[in-house]
């Protein structure tokens, strides 16, 4: 009789424990640990006053997400404070959390800043906001360094008012004028791109690196050179080349395309410009 009592027993509390796990908080409104839907593989994009923002979410569907926080500081953030509560003061670049862009794919999420300042090193981290209010980890920081870009026709010296380009005021000027960075001529079936002190000694002084063939002109963000530079660089079609100025910034470009013959032929160039001085990072 009492064995029967003690098995009873120990089944009634068996299945109270059942019960009470089965109708527990929903998923995503206990406390959760920091690691659970943190963000991860964080990539920033740097734009003309911009910032193109991916991560990979790494979520599974037992937990509750309201969105993701996206945190944008002028000094870093993680060394201190990865896995920890950030202090009241620092705020979330978004009003509210971000719900993620209109991709089906949930693999990964995109958001794109806008009105940004050029020339200004921003630290970037997101963070995973629970149902509960409380925030994940945050994810890898990233620096970036938004800065003007653009495209420009140059044509060949002296016979056009665009064939010279400032880079500084991301406009085209002349060739023999006091702003300009560069200007290109054709010789011996060659293509070529010259400081603008070769015409005159009291003219802008330009230095030219090869960077070969690429892709795009988002190829190589950040570079180092210990080869010396050229005042003048044969260029072609598809291939890229930096350029550091008489101010000291340096000038990413790329030929797009070629056009014409002779005094007519002209040059399409795609460029990236970095305001901060002495700076290889684009």
């Amino acid at each position: 009789m009492k064995r029967t009592k003690v098995l009873l027993t120990i089944l009634i509390l068996s299945l109270s424990a059942l019960f009470l796990i089965q109708c527990g908080p929903p998923p995503g409104d206990g406390e959760l640990p920091r690691k659970r839907c943190a963000p991860s593989n964080l990539i920033v994009k740097p734009g003309d006053g911009s910032l193109f923002l991916k991560w990979d979410t790494g979520c599974t569907d037992d937990i509750l997400l309201t969105g993701y926080n996206v945190y944008i500081e002028t000094r870093p953030l993680n060394e201190k404070y990865r896995y920890r509560d950030l202090p009241s003061r620092i705020k979330p670049f978004n009003s509210g959390p971000y719900p993620g862009d209109t991709d089906p794919e949930n693999r990964y999420e995109t958001f794109l800043i806008g009105n940004l300042e050029n020339g200004v090193e921003y630290f970037v981290t997101v963070r995973a906001a629970y149902s509960n209010r409380k925030q994940s980890m945050a994810s890898n920081e990233v620096a970036a360094i938004c800065r003007p870009e653009g495209e420009f026709e140059l044509a060949f010296r002296y016979t056009d008012e665009n064939d010279g380009f400032s880079f500084a005021e991301s406009s085209s000027v002349r060739a023999d004028g006091d702003r300009n960075d560069l200007y290109f001529y054709h010789k011996d079936g060659m293509d070529y791109l010259a400081s603008p002190k070769r015409l005159n000694g009291y003219l802008r002084n330009s230095e030219f690196y090869s960077l070969g063939r690429t892709d795009d002109i988002y190829q190589y963000p950040e570079l180092e050179f210990d080869i010396p530079p050229s005042d003048r660089i044969p260029v072609m079609v598809g291939e890229s080349y930096l350029i550091k100025t008489s101010d000291g910034n340096y000038t990413k470009i790329r030929i797009e395309d070629a056009v014409g013959e002779r005094k007519e032929r002209k040059l399409k160039i795609r460029y990236i410009y970095q305001t901060l001085k002495n700076r290889m990072r684009f």
